[in-house]
């Protein structure tokens, strides 16, 4: 497809956006009461790549609603100078977004300022505003805007969506206000349009002001028909600049990050009903990985401006490689969510599954990897995604690469699991680490095992151990360790690995998952068994259903899809006592022993931490200096963790 509306320029009010690729606002809890060097390293480097505007994150504008970003003191507009400083030589325009959560966050000193009592999705029953206090948070926004502009940044976006404070007023199920703020929709969007009164003031005619909107998927919530009537009133008195479409709110959070199971543009049925009254220029979102499907939903009409967020964060040179004939070499965005949001919320920090160097632009951009004057041998033993990265950046560094893979193709573990159900987005990562080992001249060896005399002889000046791990499959439980499951030799347990690798075995009509784990492996292992017809009792010592996964945002809509096939039954705080050759003894991990219940399975799957295969490692360290371990050989893990260590492994050898 020949890209040409997605590089056309566009007029936001008085401002010229250079590309029709957009960054919309997301969290990276890389800057709190002031802009820190870590944001404006990882904000100048998608400047660098290309985008055209990027719409920095919800920035809390008063005490009474807390978030890891506020505006709450004039000294941000020293640090947006500095952020302007470094961005403002590659083209790309700044945008701030301006927030307060209502009931959905605490405020910094008590309970949150709301339209009404009624609870938030997170459970925090908010304090009703009286008209004074509305008077003074529509000031704070007015005075958050004037100070974007002094900062010198090109415009300021109102967040009106997602369940927020606006939203909140606009929702018939939290509004029922009697005063002049409730009751029919006229009054509940007053408060909205005030504030756009105010921040227009403010700031100018000449200043970029918009909001961010999406209908509810709540029953009740407010409706997409109701969100045009905002957006008309809005228009009609000339208070927006441009209209930022997206779908949902906290009622099923999931809809804000779709993973790799949701298509390309699965927004748009909602949010292309919210452009659809729009006279300003329309943005949208939506699981969007490339310009070319950025430039599909241009050419339909749909929108005038797409946003790419995690394609961005997994690539910051995207536009600019794609622009160059060189969309084969941008690194894709798997939709995992793991490191993005799932960062955000477990470790307050965003980062990327794919890209280990996000939130560390500063130290270790990409291009900062120079040629070595001094090439070296690197011998580089599994062809997982550790070792395929380290593979990459140690070529990139202009050293002399070997990667020997005992097996016939590369990819490791990850070319199990993109086997289980809707997973197969996993392969595109390896699939490009593979593609781009080779472009960079990497010496591959498929079906190479080695052992430690071959590696000796091929006296490599550095090493890299990526061996991977293997199924534990002693019955080892780590909440309870002194009482492994009994019975784990019997014929119809399997790992995994097993079920995943071989489809034509039987599964039988019950089927046990045992998962001590609490990732993707065990979702994958239930799914699968239940599309293979068998009923699936899944047992865990967990206080939730796979929990490291919960904060990826993914559980919700994998358990809609478990329960619509009917036959799953979930056992937290499970132990799994003894695996008979038809059914399983299970009993809760703080019961008695005699408190155990039987639970019919012929079909038994253990998810428990893997085994790191390290055997190599372990007799060649002595005699190397320079050898490295990394992924599973290291520690069993995740992807994330796995390409992480291959990439800083190969930065460490000089």
């Amino acid at each position: 497809m020949k890209l040409e509306r997605v590089f056309s320029p566009i007029r936001i009010g008085a401002v010229e956006v250079p590309n029709r690729i957009v960054r919309t606002a997301h969290g990276t809890a890389m800057s709190f009461t002031d802009i820190s060097e870590i944001v404006i390293s990882y904000h100048e480097a998608r400047a660098k790549g290309g985008c055209g505007l990027s719409i920095l994150e919800a920035a809390a504008v008063h005490p009474s609603s807390a978030i890891t970003q506020s505006l709450l003191g004039d000294k941000i507009v020293g640090g947006y100078r500095r952020l302007m400083a470094a961005i403002r030589p590659h083209g790309m325009r700044v945008f701030q977004q301006l927030w307060h959560g209502g009931n959905l966050y605490p405020a910094y000193d008590g309970p949150p300022w709301a339209v009404s009592t009624e609870p938030g999705y997170l459970g925090y029953v908010g304090r009703p505003m009286t008209e004074g206090e509305i008077q003074e948070l529509i000031q704070s926004f007015a005075r958050a805007a004037a100070n974007c502009r002094e900062g010198g940044l090109d415009g300021v976006e109102i967040h009106a969506g997602h369940g927020y404070l606006f939203q909140q007023f606009l929702s018939p199920i939290y509004n029922n206000r009697t005063d002049r703020y409730g009751g029919p929709i006229e009054n509940r969007m007053r408060f909205l349009q005030e504030t756009l009164r105010a921040v227009r003031a403010a700031t100018g005619v000449d200043f970029p002001v918009g909001i961010r909107v999406s209908a509810s998927e709540a029953p009740g919530g407010i409706t997409e028909a109701e969100v045009n009537e905002v957006t008309i009133a809005l228009q009609k008195e000339g208070l927006i600049d441009f209209l930022d479409a997206s779908k949902g709110d906290y009622y099923r959070m999931a809809t804000f990050y779709g993973a790799m199971e949701a298509p390309a543009g699965y927004e748009l049925p909602s949010s292309t009903q919210l452009t659809e009254v729009a006279t300003v220029p329309r943005i949208v979102t939506g699981r969007f990985r490339t310009l070319e499907e950025a430039e599909q939903v241009l050419r339909e009409g749909k929108a005038d401006l797409v946003s790419l967020v995690r394609a961005q964060i997994a690539d910051p040179d995207l536009v600019r490689k794609t622009r160059e004939g060189r969309a084969d070499q941008v690194r894709p965005c798997i939709a995992c969510n793991q490191g993005c949001v799932g960062g955000y919320i477990r470790n307050h920090r965003v980062g990327c599954t794919v890209n280990p160097v996000v939130g560390m632009e500063q130290a270790h951009s990409e291009d900062q990897i120079v040629k070595t004057a001094r090439p070296k041998r690197i011998l580089i033993v599994g062809g997982g995604p550790a070792g395929m990265e380290a593979a990459r950046v140690a070529a990139l560094a202009g050293h002399h690469v070997t990667l020997a893979e005992a097996t016939a193709h590369l990819g490791g573990a990850i070319e199990i699991a993109k086997r289980a159900p809707r997973l197969q987005g996993l392969g595109d990562i390896t699939y490009w680490l593979e593609q781009e080992i080779y472009r960079l001249g990497v010496e591959v060896q498929l079906g190479k095992y080695m052992d430690a005399d071959d590696i000796r002889k091929y006296s490599a000046d550095a090493l890299v151990i990526a061996t991977g791990s293997r199924p534990r499959m002693d019955g080892f439980q780590i909440a309870n360790p002194g009482q492994p499951a009994r019975g784990c030799d019997l014929p119809h347990v399997q790992s995994s690995v097993d079920l995943i690798t071989d489809p034509a075995r039987t599964v039988g009509r019950h089927a046990l998952v045992l998962d001590t784990v609490g990732h993707f492996e065990g979702l994958g292992a239930a799914e699968l068994l239940l599309e293979r017809g068998a009923s699936v009792t899944y047992v865990t010592h967990h206080i939730s259903m796979s929990p490291y996964v919960e904060s990826t945002l993914r559980v919700g809509p994998i358990l809609e899809r478990l329960y619509a096939r009917g036959g799953l039954e979930i056992l937290l705080r499970h132990h799994l006592v003894e695996i008979q050759r038809d059914h399983c003894t299970v009993r809760p991990l703080q019961a008695p022993a005699h408190q155990g219940r039987l639970v019919p399975a012929d079909t038994v799957v253990l998810v428990t931490q893997n085994e790191p295969l390290r055997a190599l490692f372990d007799e060649l360290r002595s005699e190397s200096p320079h050898a490295a371990l990394v992924g599973d050989a290291l520690s069993p893990r995740d992807l994330q963790l796995a390409i992480a260590d291959g990439h800083f492994a190969a930065r460490a050898i000089v």
